[in-house]
């Protein structure tokens, strides 16, 4: 059942798509959700705020997501997004999920509110090459979040767990996607462990497609907007020179750049 989705990109949504997947398929999972940045009280990130931001992709938001739902709305539907990538993964899988921790009306948002519960092992803190700061009332944010949720039996490479939990990537650059992960970040975690399936829920323009390809593993994209699924099947075919199939392809032309997914509803897992 899972031999379909096998190095492909779904272009669908990911709470639909992962829960028509058998349990205990996949040996890892690594993505980086939409961080919700839009519903900030004052980083200029909102669509035609001025300043720093303006212009900028990010401010632009998603082509089927505008990063600005509804604080709660939110936090339940990442929790069900790892309720769903949890029951994916094997006794020996993990789960690399990227976040940012921001302030928020004075207050420190660390994300508990999404992962508490979850069996987080560590805290990787992703250290990126400078960034803007709003806000007089704390130092320029430089980093971000990368939680270690792990089953029992999870384990890495030998010599691998002499890395430190500390690292230092440069922002990809050259990438028309408003928020993409540096191949090499993905590729030290792939790497760091023997996993041959690795599951993206987010995959955006296809980084841990083409990381995991790179290593000459297996990978299962889901990307909701059909924009993104056009793009990362581009850039997985000039970087590796192997095409992603996407599954549905009918979506890629039925679904319209209007569409944002907070819009939709989506039931709790009980």
């Amino acid at each position: 059942m899972l031999e379909k989705y096998l190095n492909t990109i779904v272009c669908g949504d990911c709470l639909d798509t992962m829960r028509k997947m058998p349990d205990n398929s996949v040996d890892l999972v690594v993505t980086s959700p939409p961080y919700n940045l839009k519903n900030s009280t004052g980083n200029g990130m909102k669509k035609g705020s001025r300043g720093k931001w303006a212009g900028a992709a990010l401010q632009n938001g998603y082509t089927h997501h505008d990063d600005c739902m509804p604080h709660e709305e939110y936090v339940e539907w990442q929790r069900n997004c790892l309720t769903e990538m949890f029951r994916l993964i094997k006794n020996t899988g993990a789960i690399f999920y990227n976040h940012k921790w921001r302030v928020q009306n004075g207050l420190m948002q660390d994300r508990q509110d999404i992962v508490g519960g979850f069996p987080i092992r560590q805290i990787i803190i992703w250290r990126r090459k400078g960034g803007l700061n709003f806000n007089p009332g704390y130092f320029l944010p430089t980093y971000e979040i990368i939680y270690l949720i792990a089953k029992s039996d999870f384990f890495l490479l030998p010599k691998a767990n002499a890395v430190g939990d500390v690292w230092e990537f440069t922002q990809e650059m050259k990438n028309d996607h408003p928020a993409p992960f540096p191949v090499a970040l993905v590729e030290r975690i792939i790497g760091s462990t023997d996993a041959q399936i690795i599951l993206d829920p987010f995959m955006g323009s296809g980084t841990t497609a083409i990381a995991a390809t790179n290593l000459k593993r297996n990978y299962i994209g889901i990307e909701l907007s059909p924009d993104y699924c056009i793009m990362a099947n581009a850039r997985i075919l000039r970087e590796t020179g192997q095409e992603s199939f996407n599954i549905q392809k009918s979506s890629l032309f039925a679904t319209t750049n209007n569409e944002n997914i907070h819009e939709r509803k989506f039931n709790p897992i009980s």
